[in-house]
């Protein structure tokens, strides 16, 4: 009785329902432990229960100590990283507004923008009040969503989008990498998992890899590649099944490279995926087509000097897929090392997040988020600057769209998530039921 009475004393001091149990079943633990302790010495069962509270403390002092310690965390420095990029992201419509004088709806633009950016922001805080754990029970359905939603796209494509083949419903595009976060939160699962053989991943992976292919979009297919390895890397599998398998993937990344080439050179390939390859390597040939996206990017960046160009150049996807390259030449060089700044500190950020995370499940999935976020971004930046071939591609949060914002504010809403939950789940890990 004084046992729980203690106990209740104490957990009345705590605000976080979850933070109560934890508290109390561990201070159960320790209470049982140091009463057969006092026991053993020979003191009856209600004197050793009072031993054991009293070397406890004061169950008020004791209570409000642990309520600052198991207190769910939030980080408000990603929060804030989150805003002022969500305030920043309003810059490429203002600069739209600037190429194109009248031939847009601006207001419009901007107002969708406001709602896609609070949108963004609280999906973000609401899957940070989510609990993560609940998502590692569906790791084979979430990897079967992933896949399913690429072979919709290859059979009901009614539209292509810079040669990617896309499902356009209305304002609302779905595209092949909106099957990465998917697939992100199945091997997040599968790679946490005991259970989870090394056998089953390689098939499992072979498999996503030929789905992938069927959309022809490569440089989506490094970046899942990219992906999938990074968590393997992170995963519990011993250092020789990892040195084989990563050393596999590099070889799959260089036989696609090389089949790659070898179908260009051949001939194997669609027509337009031909010029799109080709028009990468020599724009000036290609100036009517593909290569008139390069020649444009290049005279964009070019003309641009640290405060922006005298003169504009035009670029179609000004707000989307060109929207780094729009800024620049818009607002100059200073504006662009801003952007690429913010971006670097937000992945940053999530990076040590993740570093601090003791749980596999947790650590997996916030290091395979930072990993999609900075892939993109990296992506985005090098296509920029002509180092990448041009693909359908956003910026991190400055791209104007519902889903490319959608896509990062889950990356961000899970780092939160994760971070929320980091004082309830230590090295004991059990595996939610």
């Amino acid at each position: 009785m004084k046992m729980n009475k203690f106990l209740q004393t104490v957990t009345g001091q705590i605000r976080s329902k979850e933070a109560k149990t934890y508290v109390k079943n561990e201070l159960d633990k320790h209470l049982l432990n140091s009463k057969n302790a006092w026991l053993e010495k020979g003191y009856n069962e209600e004197e050793a229960e009072e031993k054991a509270v009293q070397e406890m403390g004061s169950p008020l002092t004791l209570g409000k100590s642990l309520n600052k310690l198991h207190k769910p965390k939030v980080d408000w420095v990603l929060i804030g990283l989150l805003s002022i990029t969500l305030l920043l992201s309003f810059l490429p419509i203002m600069a739209v507004k600037e190429i194109f004088s009248s031939d847009f709806n601006f207001q419009a633009l901007a107002i969708n923008k406001a709602v896609f950016s609070i949108m963004g922001l609280c999906i973000a805080i609401g899957i940070m009040f989510f609990d993560y754990r609940k998502l590692k029970n569906f790791g084979y359905w979430f990897y079967l969503a992933g896949i399913g939603l690429i072979v919709i796209i290859h059979l009901f494509s009614n539209e292509l989008l810079i040669g990617e083949p896309i499902i356009s419903l209305g304002f609302v595009k779905i595209q092949t990498w909106m099957a990465l976060p998917l697939l992100l939160i199945a091997w997040a699962t599968l790679l946490s998992t005991t259970s989870f053989k090394l056998w089953q991943g390689i098939a499992l992976f072979l498999l996503s890899i030929f789905v992938f292919t069927l959309v022809g979009n490569l440089p989506m297919l490094f970046i899942y590649i990219v992906i999938v390895g990074v968590l393997f890397v992170q995963s519990k599998f011993s250092r020789k099944e990892k040195f084989w398998v990563v050393s596999s993937l590099s070889l799959i990344v260089v036989g696609i490279f090389v089949f790659t080439t070898v179908a260009i050179v051949k001939g194997m390939i669609a027509e337009y995926q031909y010029a799109r390859f080709a028009s990468f390597l020599n724009p000036e040939k290609y100036e009517t087509g593909f290569g008139y996206l390069y020649l444009q990017l290049e005279k964009a960046i070019t003309n641009a000097g640290w405060f922006g160009a005298n003169e504009l150049v035009y670029l179609p996807d000004t707000h989307t897929n060109f929207v780094l390259a729009t800024l620049i030449q818009t607002y100059g060089y200073l504006m662009g090392l801003l952007i690429i700044g913010i971006l670097t500190f937000l992945a940053v950020r999530i990076c040590q997040i993740a570093i601090s995370i003791k749980d596999p499940f947790g650590k997996l999935l916030i290091m395979g988020g930072v990993t999609l976020f900075t892939t993109q971004f990296l992506y985005s930046v090098g296509m920029t600057f002509g180092v990448f071939p041009i693909v359908s591609m956003s910026l991190p949060f400055m791209s104007y769209g519902l889903m490319p914002t959608v896509l990062n504010a889950f990356i961000v809403g899970i780092a939160l998530s994760v971070y929320r939950k980091k004082p309830f789940v230590l090295n004991r890990v059990k595996e939610p039921s």
